[in-house]
C-alpha cells in the first residue's frame, strides 16, 4: 500500500512540475491523463516516458472579460473594438436672401434728342430708349455666403407690364419694334401678351414687333432661376470681403417706329410695371462658409480589459490600429474636419495625437462619409474605404501604447466649410451634421509589443508535504514546443508557499530553456526546446512548496527576430507539446507513516 501510494505522490509532483510551464497553454480540459506512469529504477534517476499534448488554441490561454473592449471577430481575430458616444451634432444654416421689388409707374416723354436727324417729319424714324429704372434690390450682410454662380427663387418672379400707347397715335400708327431689356442674370420662364404684337424672348430681352399704337401693349413675364454668370449693365451682385451682398435689377424700355404723320403734342408713353414686392431666394450654388459647430466626435470608456493586456509589463504596440470615422452630412456642401485624440488612464494623459485635416463629403457624393484613420495605409484599407478616405496618422498606435487606456475621447474639433468646391444650399434649412466613430484594432503586432500571461498554479502541498529531496536532487522537466503563435514566448517561473508569497529562498526553479521562437507567418510551426529545473535551496524546502507563480511573456521582437503585422487567432494560432519527460534525478525520500 505505501509503494503505491509513494508511487503515485511522486507522479503528482513531477507532473505538478511539468503543469507550471504548460498551463499557460491549457485550459482544465489538457490534464496529462495519457502520459504514462510507469517508472524506471536505476542509476539514481527515475524518468515517466514521452508523451504529448494537442494543439492548444490562443482561445484556451487567452481569456477575454464578458462585453469587455477586446472580442473575437467571425473570422476568430482578437480585436479591441469600442464605440464612442457623446458626438455633439451641428446644423448649419445659412440666412435667406429676400429682395423687395420696386414697381414703377411713369410717363415717358420722347423729347426731340429721341428722333435725332429726323425733326419728327413725316416717314422720319424714331428711335428711343428709356433711362434704366430700378426693378429689385437687396442689401444685406452674410459672412457665410462668399460668391453666387446661380439662384433660384421660391414661387416666382412676376412682371406685369402695361404701356400705355395714346401718346404716340397721333403720330405713328404702328410700332416697329418694342424692346424691354432685363437683368442679364434673370431666365426668363415664361412671357405672355394681350395680343398686341408677338413677343419673342432672347436671353433676358423680350421684343415685341408690330404692335399698333391703337391699343395698349401688356406683357406677363416669369422667372424663377437667375444665373449669376450672365450678369451685365442691368444686374450685378457684389460681394464684399466683410460678407457684405447688394443685388439689383434694372429695365430699360426701347422703342423703334416709323412716323407717318407729324405730331400735334408731345410723344410720350404711359408705363405701368409690377413686381413682387418680395422675393425670395430658395436655394443657391456657389461658395458658402456656413457655421459648422461641433464640438467633441464623442468619447468611449475601454472597460473588460484581458489580463494579458493589463499586467504591469505590457506594452500594447500594435501594428495598425484605426479610428472609423462616421459623419452623416445631408448638405450638398463638402466640408473639411480636423480633431485631436486624447487617452488617459486614471485621469492621467498617457497620449495626444493631432488628426489631420480630412474631407466630408457632400450629400450628392455620399450620404454618410467613412474615414479611416489608421497607422499604416494598406491596400486593403484603400480597398474598403477609397484612397481619399484613408488617412494615415504614424503616432496613432501611441494612445494604447505604454498602458491601455481607461478612456479615449475626440475632442477640438475644427470643422469648416470646403471653399475650393461650389455647393448648392436651401437658404433657412437647418442641414444636420451628425458624427460618430469606432475604434477597431486588430491585435496585431508591431516591433515593440509585449503581451503577459500570469497565474498561480496551487494546491500541491497536500501531496508534497511527506516528501523530501536528498541532497543534490533535481526534477528536470524537457519538452519540444510547436508554435503557431506570431510572437516569441518567454517562461518565467517563481515557487510559491502555502500562504502564497515566494519561496525562492527555499525552493530554485531554474528555466534553463524557456523560450518558444515565434511563428513568422502564423501558418508555419517553429520547434524550441524546453527545459526547466527544480531543486531545494534548503532541505525540507519541498515540504513548503505550494505551487508556482508563472508568466509567459508573448514578444513581437526577441534576440533579432521580428514578427509583425499578423493578427492574433483565436483558433488558428496554436502551441502544441511532444517529447514531454519529467526526469528526477537523486532520490525522494517520502514519509507515509
Amino acid at each position: 500500500m505505501k509503494k503505491k501510494q509513494m508511487k503515485a505522490s511522486l507522479l503528482l509532483a513531477s507532473l505538478l512540475t511539468l503543469g507550471f510551464s504548460v498551463t499557460g497553454c491549457t485550459n482544465d480540459d489538457y490534464d496529462f491523463d495519457q502520459i504514462d506512469a510507469t517508472m524506471g529504477f536505476g542509476s539514481g534517476e527515475l524518468e515517466i516516458p514521452a508523451s504529448s499534448t494537442m494543439n492548444i488554441p490562443l482561445s484556451d490561454i487567452l481569456e477575454l472579460e464578458e462585453n469587455g473592449s477586446v472580442k473575437i471577430a467571425a473570422n476568430g481575430d482578437y480585436l479591441f473594438q469600442l464605440t464612442g458616444s457623446g458626438a455633439s451634432s451641428a446644423s448649419p444654416m445659412i440666412s435667406p436672401i429676400v429682395l423687395r421689388g420696386n414697381s414703377y409707374s411713369n410717363t415717358l416723354t420722347l423729347n426731340a434728342n429721341s428722333a435725332a436727324k429726323c425733326t419728327r417729319a413725316a416717314g422720319s424714324h424714331l428711335s428711343f430708349v428709356s433711362p434704366k429704372e430700378l426693378m429689385f434690390k437687396y442689401n444685406g450682410t452674410d459672412a457665410a455666403v462668399k460668391s453666387l454662380k446661380s439662384a433660384e427663387v421660391a414661387g416666382e418672379i412676376e412682371l406685369k407690364i402695361n404701356l400705355t400707347l395714346g401718346g404716340l397715335s397721333s403720330a405713328i400708327t404702328n410700332i416697329d419694334k418694342a424692346t424691354l431689356t432685363l437683368p442679364g442674370y434673370l431666365e426668363i420662364s415664361h412671357v405672355s401678351g394681350n395680343g398686341n404684337g408677338v413677343p419673342m424672348v432672347d436671353g433676358s430681352k423680350i421684343t415685341v414687333k408690330d404692335v399698333s399704337t391703337s391699343s395698349n401693349l401688356q406683357l406677363t413675364i416669369k422667372a424663377k432661376k437667375l444665373d449669376f454668370e450672365k450678369q451685365d449693365a442691368y444686374g450685378k451682385v457684389v460681394i464684399g470681403n466683410n460678407g457684405s451682398i447688394r443685388m439689383d435689377g434694372y429695365f430699360a424700355l426701347g422703342i423703334e417706329a416709323n412716323v407717318t404723320r407729324v405730331p400735334t403734342s408731345a410723344l410720350t408713353i404711359g408705363a405701368n410695371v409690377n413686381v413682387n414686392d418680395i422675393i425670395t431666394l430658395k436655394s443657391a450654388t456657389g461658395i458658402f462658409d456656413p457655421e459648422i459647430n461641433i464640438s467633441s466626435l464623442g468619447d468611449v470608456s475601454v472597460t473588460g480589459v484581458p489580463d494579458f493586456l493589463s499586467e504591469d509589463g505590457v506594452r500594447a504596440d500594435l501594428d495598425n490600429p484605426q479610428i472609423i470615422l462616421s459623419i452623416q452630412n445631408d448638405m450638398d456642401a463638402a466640408a473639411k474636419v480636423s480633431a485631436k485624440v486624447i487617452s488617459t488612464k486614471n485621469g492621467q494623459n498617457l497620449a495626444t495625437v493631432q488628426l489631420p485635416e480630412m474631407n466630408i463629403c457632400k450629400t450628392t457624393v455620399a450620404p454618410v462619409t467613412k474615414i479611416c484613420i489608421c497607422r499604416h495605409k494598406t491596400a486593403e484599407l484603400t480597398a474598403q474605404y477609397g484612397a481619399a478616405n484613408v488617412y494615415e496618422v504614424s503616432n496613432l498606435a501611441t494612445l494604447i501604447n505604454q498602458h491601455i487606456p481607461d478612456h479615449v475621447q475626440i475632442t477640438d474639433v475644427e470643422t469648416k466649410a470646403d471653399l475650393r468646391q461650389e455647393m448648392t444650399i436651401e437658404f433657412g434649412r437647418n442641414y444636420r451634421i451628425e458624427p460618430s466613430y469606432e475604434i477597431y484594432a486588430p491585435l496585431a503586432f508591431a516591433e515593440d509589443a509585449v503581451i503577459e500571461y500570469a497565474d498561480d498554479f496551487d494546491g500541491w502541498n497536500d501531496d508534497l508535504d511527506d516528501l523530501e529531496l536528498s541532497e543534490g536532487t533535481y526534477v528536470r522537466l524537457t519538452a519540444d514546443a510547436q508554435n503557431l503563435v506570431p510572437a516569441t514566448l518567454i517562461v518565467e517561473a517563481t515557487p510559491l508557499g502555502v500562504d502564497g508569497t515566494d519561496i525562492s529562498n527555499l525552493i530554485e526553479v531554474n528555466v534553463k530553456k524557456g523560450t518558444v521562437k515565434a511563428s513568422a507567418d502564423g501558418v508555419t510551426a517553429v520547434n524550441s526546446p524546453l527545459e526547466i529545473e527544480l531543486r531545494e535551496k534548503v532541505k525540507g524546502g519541498l515540504q513548503k512548496l505550494d505551487g508556482l507563480s508563472y508568466k509567459v511573456k508573448g514578444k513581437a521582437s526577441h534576440d533579432g527576430t521580428t514578427v509583425t503585422g499578423i493578427n492574433l487567432n483565436s483558433e488558428k494560432h496554436t502551441l502544441k507539446l511532444e517529447n514531454i519527460k519529467v526526469k528526477l534525478v537523486g532520490k525522494v525520500i517520502g514519509n507515509f507513516n
